[in-house]
Formats: C-alpha cells, sequence, structure tokens
C-alpha cells in the first residue's frame, strides 16, 4: 500500500474519511491525494468510528500520540464561508494545497458536520476546520471571508430574481388533450424554479443558495406567516362547516383519512423500509404539506433528518395536489 497515492486508497477501499498531518522521519507536513505513505510514518485520520477502524486494520496500528496537539508549525482555524466567489465550488476546484498548503478536514453545515472531501461543495454561511502553517492562517480566514455580519445577509438580487422567475413560470398555461390548460400556480413555480437553481448552485456571478442562517430565519418568518394566514383564512369557514348539517362527519372524516395516511407512512417506512423514523417524520410532513408539522418534528428530534425527508417529499406532494386538483375539476366541469 506504500506506493499507492492516498486518494486511490481512499477510492479503492471506499473509506469515508479524511487525512490530516503526516510526521514523517521528524518531520511534520500536511496529508493531500498525491501523498504516498510509507513505513514509519505516523497520520492523522478524520472520520466515523468504523471508517477508521478498517484505515487501522490496513495501514498499520493505532498511536497514542495526537499530532493535532503540536500547533507549533501547523495550527487549524474555523472559519465561515462568506466569500461570494466560493459558493458553489467544490473544494478541489480551490487548490488550498496549491496556494496556502492547507486543507479543509471539515465543514460545519448548520448542526450536521461534514467531512471535508475534494468533491464536497461548499455554501454560504459553512464553517471549515482548515489546518494550514501558522504564518498562512490570516491569509486563508481571508480567502474563505471569515464574516458572520455577511453570511446573515440576503442577495435581494438573486432571491428576487429567482422569485419572478417562478411566478412566472407558474403563469405559463400547460396543455392538455381535450382543450384542458394547467398551471402551476404560485406555489408551484417558484417551487420548480427554486429546486433547479439550488441544483445549479450558482451562474456566473450569481449565488443562488441562501447562507444557513438566512434560510433558517425566512424559513420561521414564513412558517409564521404561513400558520397565520390559515387561521384568518380558514377559521370562519371552519366554524361555518361545522355549524351547517353535516358539518360533524365532514370534520371526523379528514381527521380518520389524515391520521391514518400518517400511521400508514410511518408503519410501513419503519417496520418494512427500515427508514429512519426522523425522516419519516419529515417525509410525512411533507406528504401532507405541511410546514408546521415540520416545525414539530425538527423540535422533536433535535436533528436535521426531518428535513432531509420534507425536502425529498414535498415538491413532489405539493406539485402533484395542484396539477389532480385542476384535473379533478376540469373532469367535473
Amino acid at each position: 500500500m506504500t506506493d499507492t497515492p492516498i486518494q486511490e486508497l481512499i477510492s479503492a477501499q471506499r473509506w469515508d474519511v479524511v487525512f490530516g498531518r503526516l510526521l514523517r522521519d521528524g518531520q511534520l507536513s500536511l496529508a493531500d491525494g498525491h501523498t504516498r505513505l510509507a513505513v514509519g510514518d505516523l497520520v492523522s485520520v478524520v472520520g466515523w468510528a468504523h471508517d477508521l477502524d478498517r484505515v487501522t486494520a490496513l495501514l498499520g496500528v493505532p498511536s497514542d500520540q495526537q499530532l493535532d496537539l503540536d500547533r507549533s508549525a501547523f495550527d487549524y482555524r474555523r472559519v465561515f464561508v462568506s466569500n461570494p466567489k466560493l459558493a458553489g465550488q467544490r473544494l478541489r476546484d480551490l487548490n488550498l494545497p496549491q496556494q496556502f498548503g492547507a486543507i479543509v478536514t471539515r465543514v460545519r453545515r448548520g448542526d450536521s458536520e461534514l467531512l471535508g472531501h475534494d468533491d464536497t461543495m461548499l455554501e454560504l454561511g459553512d464553517r471549515v476546520r482548515v489546518v494550514v502553517r501558522r504564518e498562512r492562517v490570516d491569509a486563508v480566514s481571508a480567502f474563505f471571508g471569515d464574516s458572520y455580519r455577511a453570511v446573515s445577509e440576503v442577495d435581494i438580487l438573486t432571491f428576487n430574481l429567482g422569485l419572478a422567475l417562478g411566478l412566472l413560470l407558474g403563469l405559463i398555461p400547460i396543455p392538455l388533450p381535450g382543450g384542458v390548460a394547467l398551471k402551476l400556480g404560485f406555489a408551484g413555480g417558484p417551487l420548480l424554479v427554486a429546486l433547479v437553481l439550488g441544483a445549479l448552485e450558482r451562474t456566473g456571478p450569481l449565488v443562488w443558495n441562501l447562507p444557513y442562517s438566512a434560510n433558517l430565519t425566512l424559513r420561521q418568518f414564513g412558517l409564521i406567516l404561513f400558520l397565520a394566514g390559515v387561521g384568518t383564512r380558514a377559521g370562519y369557514a371552519f366554524v361555518a362547516t361545522l355549524a351547517q348539517g353535516g358539518g360533524v362527519p365532514i370534520f371526523l372524516a379528514g381527521t380518520v383519512i389524515t391520521f391514518l395516511v400518517a400511521l400508514l407512512a410511518l408503519w410501513i417506512g419503519y417496520r418494512l423500509l427500515k427508514i429512519p423514523m426522523g425522516v419519516l417524520l419529515g417525509m410525512v410532513a411533507g406528504l401532507q404539506t405541511q410546514p408546521a408539522v415540520l416545525g414539530f418534528a425538527l423540535e422533536q428530534t433535535g436533528d436535521e433528518l426531518p428535513n432531509v425527508g420534507y425536502a425529498a417529499v414535498y415538491p413532489v406532494a405539493l406539485i402533484t395536489k395542484i396539477l389532480l386538483a385542476q384535473i379533478l375539476l376540469a373532469l367535473l366541469a
């Protein structure tokens, strides 16, 4: 294995790890993808416990010496990614080893900790842990931006441009056989455009992703407006329906259907498909297109798993409901 570069080892063995400092013949350096390990080397590795066990079993034996405690030559720092030029860029494209002699070992996004792989794509608001020579620490910090204020702001240009494109898409009629025309509306259009722009990350100088802190603030504010809108618009209709004849059976039928669909989805997903419960709660929230349910799931689980399930189901559920409602109206008419 000593003749194989580290990057080829990681790819061949399918390790989910990042190599950091390397001590060879008393000289401390950083291990990058082109480094070839030799007998007697001491190298630090970052990763999950089961991956570290596999690395140790193949390369050698664990050591009690902690290379990260020696900060005389190399130091590490957590810095914010606030430079718009870096948003949507992969770590390999930054050429950190060539520019600064630095490597990124971890990327913290919100409350999630990611490993700094070459194909990891940066987003505004990420906190990266950079290992670099002490004299280059400030230069690396300036390169990433390291401004908390900058990542708390919203780019008004890209935000409004994306919203405008979504609204225009929602107004475009989609012709179907029989003379029926469907529209995505003011909900489906912006959602589709947001999915496309979010996948693109950036277009030239335009960065489409919102910083994490700004994204979270807008989501919370949007949830409040959503709940307020539902309450003010549906409150009177809800009471009026219950007061009329047949209102109670309709309410009970809706309650039973909602409960059974949620319970069935949770049971099938958890018992048969072995999906984690946190992800399932987000999927149920997306299935019901209910951000309020997502908020409750996030509060109960204390992690980001519900967001994963919600993001996977919500776009399909919302667009399907919009289109099916128009198809039913057209057929009934």
